[in-house]
């Protein structure tokens, strides 16, 4: 069976010095993605425009001297200081079909496996 995600649509890294991609606020960036040791998430700023900001328990890092890298604002973090800490995965929603048809395909499997359970019982099993 095919993806239901468009194969166009795939994951882009970033590394220092590449330019800011164009993402809407609430865009998400992910350093080291798949480290989960030092995995990082960040957020583009909607309303401080051309401003990243951690996540969650990440925010530590930002009072971090030690962690921080040169050059970044520990107020307002700019996209060329989030891809200094390492390589950027830049996190993109998939369209809108593809969670559509991802429903639709949960659903049919679902009463596929009530349906096979209620022919289970009825053969006494």
């Amino acid at each position: 069976m095919p993806s239901a995600v468009p194969d166009a649509i795939t994951m882009q890294v970033f590394t220092a010095g590449d330019p800011e991609p164009a993402a809407g606020s609430g865009a998400l960036a992910v350093v080291h993605y798949g480290d989960y040791r030092r995995q990082e998430v960040w957020v583009r700023s909607g309303a401080n425009i051309g401003a990243w900001y951690p996540l969650g328990g990440e925010f530590w890092i930002m009072w971090d001297r030690k962690r921080m890298p040169p050059g970044a604002t520990k107020q307002h973090p700019t996209w060329d200081d989030v891809t200094a800490r390492g390589p950027v995965t830049l996190v993109v929603a998939a369209p809108r079909d593809a969670y559509r048809q991802g429903w639709a395909d949960g659903r049919r499997r679902l009463l596929d496996q009530v349906e096979e359970l209620r022919d289970a019982e009825g053969d006494g099993r």
